[in-house]
C-alpha cells in the first residue's frame, strides 16, 4: 500500500510538472507546488509547499506550509516549518487547544491558535545541512543560513546568519550592491536569459547588467 500511494504521488507530480525530480523515496503531497526543473532528493517529507523553479531540496528534509523562491539550496536535513506551541496557556499540550494533533489527546475545548503558521523562503538562498527554521520565519532573499543554525525570526535579503538562535554574521553585499541586486529581480528573468548571463556570476554588476 505504501509503494502504491508512493507511485501515485510521484505520477502526479510528473503529469502535473514533468520537469521537476522527486525520488522515489520522498513523500511530496498531493497540494504541494512544484515549478519547473525543482529537485526533490531522497527520503524527504514535504506537505502543504510551494516550489519555485530550479530550487533543490537534500536529502531527508522535513518541510511543511512552506513557500520556497526560485534558484534556492537546500542542504540534507533541515526542518522547516513545523508546528508552534503557546507560551502563555496553561499548558503548551495541543489537546488544549486543537484536535488536529497526531499526537496529542483532545481534551474538548477547541480554542483559535494559529499553531500552523506559513513559513517563506525566498530565492537564491542557501540553507546549510541541519538547520531548523521555526514556522512563521520569512528568509529573505540570497541570505545564507550556515549549518546547524535554529532560525527563529526573520533574515533580512542577503543576510548571512548561524549560531543557536541564528544572528546576523553579516552581509553578501555593501547596501548600495544589496538594492541594486534585490530590485533587478534576476531569479524571475527567462531562463536563456540567466544562461546567457551565467559567465558573469563572479561580477554581480555585470551579470544585471547583461541581463538588461
Amino acid at each position: 500500500m505504501m509503494i502504491a500511494k508512493s507511485i501515485i504521488r510521484i505520477l502526479f507530480h510528473k503529469i502535473k510538472q514533468p520537469r521537476s525530480r522527486i525520488a522515489f523515496s520522498s513523500k511530496v503531497s498531493l497540494d504541494t507546488i512544484l515549478e519547473e526543473n525543482v529537485k526533490i532528493l531522497d527520503h524527504c517529507k514535504i506537505g502543504s509547499c510551494e516550489i519555485g523553479r530550479y530550487t533543490y531540496i537534500g536529502s531527508r528534509c522535513d518541510f511543511e506550509r512552506t513557500k520556497i523562491g526560485s534558484f534556492t539550496s537546500i542542504g540534507a536535513q533541515v526542518i522547516c516549518g513545523m508546528g508552534s506551541h503557546p507560551l502563555n496557556y496553561i499548558s503548551t499540550y495541543p489537546g488544549f487547544y486543537t484536535k488536529d494533533s497526531s499526537g496529542a489527546e483532545w481534551l474538548g475545548n477547541l480554542i483559535e491558535y494559529d499553531d500552523k503558521k506559513k513559513t517563506t523562503i525566498g530565492s537564491d538562498v542557501w540553507i546549510g545541512v541541519r538547520s531548523i527554521i521555526i514556522s512563521g520565519v520569512n528568509i529573505g532573499h540570497g541570505s545564507v543560513i550556515a549549518a546547524g543554525s535554529v532560525v527563529t525570526k526573520d533574515v533580512p535579503p542577503y543576510a548571512i546568519v548561524g549560531g543557536i538562535p541564528a544572528k546576523i554574521i553579516k552581509y553578501r553585499f555593501n547596501m548600495e550592491e544589496l538594492e541594486i541586486i534585490l530590485n533587478s529581480k534576476w531569479w524571475e528573468f527567462p531562463i536563456s536569459s540567466i544562461k546567457n548571463s551565467a559567465r558573469y556570476c563572479d561580477k554581480p554588476d555585470a551579470f544585471i547588467d547583461n541581463l538588461k
